[in-house]
């Protein structure tokens, strides 16, 4: 009966990574192929479908205009939504509920609505649409995540554990980069990829706010407008090997957490003794 059970788990687990893989690996296949659809056989390799796509100037652009604002807004989010974090948690007393709630809004709410909301607040105020306008709504979005992902952080430590490290001989900006930052870094390059990610893949806010301007999505949208071009295919292989390298970089950064946790212990061990 267990090896039954095995078995049953086996076959779904690898129907399940097929399931999930497949299409991805088509992507990579048709991105080299010659013909123009997505039929088999294959009409043998080529080369072109690069060249066009990096010979499309509103291709290029989009990207450029994607990468200045998820950039942009993912380090604003996580510095504005560090220091929140760390103010609601640690130092407000009252209707931290309410705080927390408010919050939270912006996680639960449709896309749809903030992007409306969003649009009519701005041309209340006469502000011209464009990257700035996007950078500040996405903000309004990603700083909500931000604070979700690091609030349980910063409830599992105590602050005092600076001043304990400024008892012990330490400077004010040795204590926070020796002894707060490792403990909180994890949670803040977690928030700030986060952040990154939501701002690099958001439509429907952008498509509201972003003017005569492109983002990637928005190039994508307007490209599957017409048919699915092979332009497409090459615009996914690209961000198959941007996730691979996040992917990379977070456990990059899991590994450095480590040094840097083990160096902190071991300097003010040193100071004790």
């Amino acid at each position: 009966m267990q090896n039954r059970k095995n078995i049953f788990l086996t076959i779904y687990t690898i129907i399940f990574y097929i399931y999930i893989f497949a299409p991805i690996f088509l992507i990579f296949i048709f991105a080299w192929n010659k013909a123009e659809g997505y039929n088999f056989p294959l009409q043998g390799f080529t080369w072109e479908w690069f060249t066009k796509f990096f010979q499309d100037m509103n291709a290029l652009k989009a990207i450029k205009n994607s990468i200045i604002i998820a950039l942009t807004s993912a380090t604003i989010s996580t510095l504005l939504g560090a220091s929140l974090t760390i103010g609601i948690i640690k130092s407000v007393k009252r209707h931290k509920t309410f705080l927390l709630t408010l919050l939270l809004l912006p996680v639960l709410m449709p896309s749809l609505t903030i992007g409306i909301s969003s649009l009519v607040f701005f041309r209340t105020l006469n502000i011209p649409l464009g990257i700035p306008v996007v950078i500040i709504s996405h903000v309004s979005i990603s700083i909500s995540y931000v604070f979700l992902i690091m609030m349980g952080r910063i409830e599992g430590i105590d602050l005092e554990i600076q001043e304990a490290a400024l008892d012990l001989g330490a400077n004010w900006f040795e204590s926070l980069k020796d002894v707060v930052f490792p403990v909180i870094l994890p949670a803040v390059l977690a928030g700030w990829l986060f952040s990154f990610m939501i701002s690099w893949n958001e439509f429907i806010v952008t498509y509201f706010l972003i003017g005569p301007e492109l983002t990637l999505p928005i190039y994508i949208f307007s490209q599957l407008r017409f048919g699915i071009s092979p332009k497409v295919n090459v615009i996914s292989v690209f961000i198959t090997f941007f996730t691979i390298f996040i992917i990379l970089l977070i456990t990059a950064t899991q590994t450095i957490y480590k040094k840097l946790r083990v160096r902190t212990i071991n300097h003010f061990g040193n100071i004790n003794n």
